[in-house]
């Protein structure tokens, strides 16, 4: 059961989001796929990937419980895939492609060939937002037609650590 805390923390991190990207110039798109996973985890590691029959971008992520390992309770990693429907998928270019407005297209994620793979790369404007609230995982695509500094990948979960607090105050006071 979730209570007013929980509420009022999803709703200040949702409006920073909000904030940061849904204006004229951005779009932010929910994964319709949640995870459940370790409450007290971290993301081990992450990947934007293309689903080959359906050209859908993926959110491939990786939890761990490496945090809390110790001698009774070994590491145990788990993965899911984050899907983000509505992109417009370029097979010439290899690019993902978000709408913003009426017919304006930004690029979201691009292809970049490194031999001997190949792998998708988010673009300058882009941000994936993962919200953890008690193991329960909310992936949100955030995207903007200027670029952004920091960090592509954004975890927040819903305890009161400084790393949440500031990732709010950004996202909110610094678009």
């Amino acid at each position: 059961m979730r209570n007013f805390r929980d509420e009022a923390i999803d709703d200040f991190c949702l409006a920073g989001i909000n904030r940061a990207s849904c204006s004229r110039e951005g779009d932010q798109i929910t994964s319709p796929d949640h995870a459940y996973t370790f409450a007290y985890g971290a993301v081990f590691s992450h990947q934007v990937e293309r689903e080959p029959l359906t050209n859908q971008l993926i959110a491939n992520v990786t939890f761990s419980n490496y945090p809390c390992t110790g001698d009774r309770q070994p590491r145990c990693d788990e993965t899911f895939d984050f899907r983000f429907p509505g992109l417009r998928f370029d097979a010439a270019h290899q690019i993902f492609f978000a709408r913003v407005g009426r017919n304006e297209w930004i690029p979201v994620a691009e292809c970049r060939p490194n031999l001997p793979y190949s792998g998708y790369a988010l673009a300058s404007g882009a941000k994936i937002f993962l919200l953890k609230r008690s193991g329960r995982v909310t992936a949100v695509l955030s995207a903007s037609s200027r670029p952004r500094d920091g960090a592509r990948w954004v975890q927040n979960d819903n305890n009161l650590s400084l790393q949440n607090l500031l990732t709010g105050y950004f996202a909110v006071f610094c678009p």
